[in-house]
């Protein structure tokens, strides 16, 4: 459930990049930290004094960050296959 969720953020915000490159006919992908300072959630983490982690995953692309930890989520609560007949 929660991976589909982060799959269907990651999505909106991909259509979000898109239309943005479409206006303006420049690539640039919305990072954690600009969603982050647009949305309030969490923008103090972001600030000057972040440590190095925290300013290095601030920079990765939100869209894509989030369609990977949807797509380990949803990996990860997929019910176990049987083997053999039932």
């Amino acid at each position: 459930m929660l991976g589909t969720l982060a799959l269907a953020i990651a999505t909106v915000f991909a259509i979000g990049d898109i239309a943005q490159y479409v206006a303006d006919d420049v690539v640039r992908l919305a990072t954690i930290a600009d969603i982050s300072r647009m949305t309030g959630i969490g923008a103090e983490v972001f600030t000057d004094g972040a440590t190095p982690t925290v300013a290095m995953i601030g920079t990765w692309p939100f869209a894509i960050s989030f369609a990977v930890i949807g797509a380990v989520l949803t990996l990860l609560g997929r019910k176990p296959r049987r083997v053999g007949r039932t």
